[in-house]
Parts: C-alpha cells; sequence; structure tokens
C-alpha cells in the first residue's frame, strides 16, 4: 500500500492550516458583534464539560471532554469553546486526503492528485466552513468514521490483526462522540464479507475490533443503565419512534432532504455536472457496460446505508440534514478519484472554479451581520435569511442585565435556589453567569413524566418540597408571565428585572428575573 510522502503531507498541512486561519478569521469577525454569545447546544456542552462524565441526557461524552480539553488550553470564552472541534476538521481533511492517496493506486501523480482534492473538497464544503465555526458532535464524527473507514480499506487489501484494533478503536470513539457511528457497522459487515482476498484472521481480527469496541463502550452503557438509558431513549424519541409531520407528505419531505443533502456537500457542484453534460454532447464516446472498480463498490458501502435511513427517516418524521453528513465522506472520496483521472484537465479546472466560489460563498456568508454593521450602524441587522447568527444573539448581554440583582440575592440568601423555564434559558444562563456561584435547576416535572432533558434529569427541583419551601427562588424565563402550572406550585413572583435584546430583524430576546418561594403543603409561606 503507498505511503503519502513526506513533502505532500507538508504541503497539506500547510494547506489546512491556511484554512483553519481563515475560519478563525471569519470567526473573529462574527465575534465584533459583542451580542453574538455560543448558540444553545454549545452551551449546553460546555456546561456538560464542567462536571465530565461517561454520559449526558442527549449525547454520548466525547463532545463534554473535547471542550473541556479546548477551554482548558485557550479559555471560557466563545473561542475558546470552539476551538479544538474547529481544529478537528482540518484532522479530517487530512484523514480524507491520506484515505484518497491510498485509494488511488500506485501511480504516485494520480495518488497526489487524489489527495489534494479530496482536501480541497472537504476544506471547501459547508459542513467543514459552516458547521467547522460551531463545537458540534460532528466535528468528532466526522473524524472517527474517515479513519475507521481508512482502517477498514487497510482490512479490504489485507487483513492484520493491529488494523482490526484500529478499526475497533474509530468505532468506539465514534459511538461516543454519536450514535450514527453505529450504521459503519453495516459497512463493515458488507466490506468484509465481499473483499477479494482471504481472510487470515477470520474469527481473531472480528473478536478484537469487538473487544475493543465493549472496552471502551461499557463506561458509557454503565452511566446509561444507572440513570435509565436516557441517551437511548432520546436516540429512539428522534429517530425510531417519532411522530408524523403534519406538514406535507412523506414525498415532499424527502425531496427536502434531497435538497438539504445537497446543500451540504456543496450546491455549486452542479457547474461540475453541468460541465460534464455539456462536454459529453460535444465530444460523444462509446458507451460501455458501466463495471464497479473495488474502490467503488467500497464508497457505496460506505454511503448506501447511512443515506438509506436518512431518507426513510425524512419520509416517516422529517430528517435533520446533517445526520447522514458522514455519507458526504464517501462522496468526496468518489469525487476526488474522479478528478484525479488523467484527462480530466477541463473537469479539474472547472472543480477548481467550485472549490473558489464555496470558499468565497461560505466565507462571506456568517459575515453578513459584520458587514450589515459596517454599512448601516451599529444597530443594523442582516436580512433573516441571511443571519446565521440570530438564535445566538443577545443572549449574554440580556444576562449581563440581570446579573446584578442575582448577585444580590445570592449574597442576602446563599441557601437561594436559582432556576430556568427551559432547556435554552438554562444553558445559557449556565454560560453567561459562570462565575456566579449558583448552581442551575430545571422544574420537576414530577414523578410520573420522564425527563426531557439533561437538567430534568440530573438537576431537577424540587427534591422535597417541604425542605425546599423555605428556600428562595430566582426564576430566569422569556416573556411577561411564569408557566401556569408553575403559578399553581409558587407565591405570587416579584419581578426583579427584565432585559430585551434584539436577536434579528423583527425579533427580540426578552428576558425576565423573578423572585418567589415554593407554596408549603399548607399553602403558606415559611
Amino acid at each position: 500500500m503507498n505511503a503519502m510522502p513526506r513533502a505532500l503531507w507538508s504541503r497539506l498541512l500547510a494547506l489546512v492550516g491556511a484554512a483553519l486561519l481563515l475560519r478563525l478569521a471569519v470567526l473573529h469577525g462574527v465575534l465584533l458583534d459583542p451580542a453574538i454569545g455560543l448558540q444553545v447546544d454549545e452551551a449546553q456542552y460546555w456546561g456538560w464539560s464542567r462536571d465530565l462524565q461517561w454520559g449526558y441526557y442527549s449525547k454520548p461524552p466525547v463532545i463534554a471532554a473535547l471542550i473541556a480539553a479546548s477551554t482548558a488550553l485557550f479559555g471560557d470564552a466563545v473561542m475558546g469553546v470552539k476551538a479544538l472541534s474547529m481544529a478537528l476538521h482540518g484532522a479530517t481533511a487530512l484523514a480524507l486526503a491520506s484515505l484518497a492517496h491510498t485509494m488511488a493506486g500506485d501511480r504516485p501523480a494520480r495518488a497526489a492528485r487524489a489527495a489534494w482534492w479530496a482536501a480541497l473538497i472537504a476544506l471547501s464544503n459547508p459542513v467543514a466552513s459552516l458547521l467547522g465555526l460551531a463545537a458540534t458532535t460532528d466535528a468528532p464524527l466526522l473524524l472517527c468514521w474517515t479513519l475507521a473507514a481508512a482502517a477498514l480499506w487497510r482490512l479490504q487489501q489485507q487483513d492484520r490483526l493491529r488494523d482490526w484494533a484500529w478499526l475497533g478503536l474509530w468505532l468506539g470513539l465514534g459511538l461516543l462522540s454519536k450514535y450514527t457511528m453505529a450504521v459503519l457497522l453495516v459497512a463493515v459487515v458488507g466490506v468484509m464479507g465481499t473483499r477479494p482476498v482471504a481472510a487470515r484472521h477470520p474469527l481473531g481480527g472480528p473478536a478484537l475490533m469487538l473487544a475493543v469496541l465493549a472496552l471502551l463502550l461499557v463506561p458509557h452503557l454503565a452511566w446509561n443503565a444507572a440513570w435509565g438509558w436516557p441517551t437511548w431513549r432520546h436516540t429512539a424519541d428522534i429517530t425510531l419512534q417519532a411522530p408524523r409531520s403534519a406538514n406535507g407528505s412523506g414525498w415532499a419531505r424527502l425531496g427536502e432532504w434531497v435538497g438539504g443533502q445537497w446543500l451540504l456537500f456543496g450546491p455549486l457542484w452542479a457547474l461540475l455536472v453541468l460541465q460534464r453534460r455539456v462536454a459529453a454532447r460535444a465530444w460523444p464516446a462509446p458507451r460501455a457496460v458501466p463495471t464497479l472498480t473495488p474502490a467503488q463498490r467500497f464508497l457505496l458501502w460506505l454511503a448506501l446505508p447511512l443515506l438509506l435511513i436518512g431518507a426513510l427517516q425524512a419520509v416517516r418524521a422529517g430528517a435533520q440534514i446533517n445526520w447522514t453528513a458522514p455519507a458526504g465522506q464517501a462522496l468526496t472520496l468518489a469525487l476526488a478519484l474522479w478528478l484525479s483521472a488523467p484527462r480530466r484537465r477541463l473537469a479539474r479546472q472547472t472543480a477548481a472554479v467550485v472549490v473558489a466560489l464555496h470558499l468565497l460563498v461560505l466565507t462571506a456568508l456568517p459575515l453578513a451581520g459584520t458587514l450589515a454593521r459596517a454599512l448601516g450602524g451599529p444597530q443594523a441587522m442582516p436580512p433573516r435569511a441571511l443571519d446565521l447568527w440570530a438564535r445566538m444573539r443577545g443572549w449574554n448581554s440580556a444576562f449581563a442585565t440581570l446579573e446584578a440583582a442575582a448577585r444580590a440575592q445570592r449574597d442576602a440568601d446563599p441557601h437561594t435556589r436559582l432556576l430556568g423555564t427551559s432547556r435554552t434559558v438554562i444553558a445559557h444562563g449556565q454560560y453567561a453567569w459562570r462565575g456566579l456561584g449558583l448552581p442551575w435547576h430545571a422544574w420537576q416535572p414530577g414523578p410520573t413524566r420522564r425527563a426531557t432533558d439533561h437538567y430534568q434529569l440530573t438537576a431537577a427541583w424540587p427534591v422535597d418540597p417541604a425542605a425546599d419551601a423555605a428556600r428562595p427562588l430566582l426564576i430566569v424565563g422569556e416573556g411577561d408571565a411564569l408557566p401556569a402550572d408553575w403559578l399553581d406550585r409558587l407565591e405570587p413572583p416579584v419581578r426583579l428585572g427584565e432585559c430585551r435584546q434584539p436577536q434579528a430583524r423583527g425579533q427580540a430576546l426578552h428576558l425576565v428575573l423573578w423572585r418567589t418561594r415554593l407554596r408549603t403543603p399548607g399553602g403558606h409561606t415559611p
């Protein structure tokens, strides 16, 4: 198997470094708007990173560990929370380049071209350019998926125990990042069941892979078992057991999902398809019966199972477009290998234009708000369709306005309990008031209702209504009133402060800080 030359590695590292610097510059430009903070999931993951465990309500533990390491290195500011996740997208591009180089064969020139195109496509697509600006579970998932695919390709060529161990390692770390990784096991069975070489370790290899996998997963499974399998239940709720959407037919939802996949991989690759259609009409070639190469069969195993599951989920109840993002790794490799072939100079020129346009558009789009403020003043907002940061705007500013009142209540009574009316409020509040010293709690949904987020699972309140009625409550909520079912169990709340912050054109965040107490069983305040 051909190893990538050191000189090529150095040039690819320089490319990835330049791409990372570009993204850091874009994020710096975005954060020139001081109202922009973390997205709600990022804020929640940051909270998890303060309390590392082997699992959490909605996700396995890798994202929390990644953010813990990132903030230990770079601090708790927005850039520090995101830094290592952004770097992992660059590492994924390098892993794709290495795999493309290996899959391209023993011709050095073609292998080098394949590596370059794999890196360029990966670094310029929306996954890396837009999702790469956020701390998400997709960052470690895509890296582990790619490294597992590389181990699987080596196993297809030559059955070695060390590659089985590597496969188990990357499968395990991928599953600890996001359960989507489980779909790759279908590819493992398919590829190894149809490989062209005889198995040297037909039992020992898979057993070693499963042993490594189990070693990594047992602590996570033990955590889930101890808490009543919340991560598994949540995953089932959003996939297998999700109710049918009332909006549109299954075919309409499938069409939306297909369009989302096109946008996710890079919409301007349609230009290359158009160029090939024009070239085929101008210089028709004799038709040949298509036959799949080993590389093509391998890539189909990597992509098709996940895409089929995603399509079925889209028809059934709608699906998040990024859920099938790992399938894009196979598409990236397929396109890179195709572009690396001889006599495709015109196609490579078109692809270079597409990469450049993707980089231009996907660099400018996150900066729409910065541009609007530069042209229209500090209060200017971009059109809502171009405003990627609307849901992240205003939270830190609103909590900063309310913090003095919260500190005064904490100083007056250190036994004060702090609650938020939703997962979104608690996640942003944990991050914004990280120096306040009051732990956040979620309203107890009741003994007969299952927790619907990590805060209800691990920090539900009240625990003992009779004892907890003696404690003052601070509650942060959105809007002018607390939920009606809360008011039935609380003394009349006192408004300590409120803040309105613009988030987007025609949209504002309204946070209110309340002080109250829990009613005693007899209805009297202690």
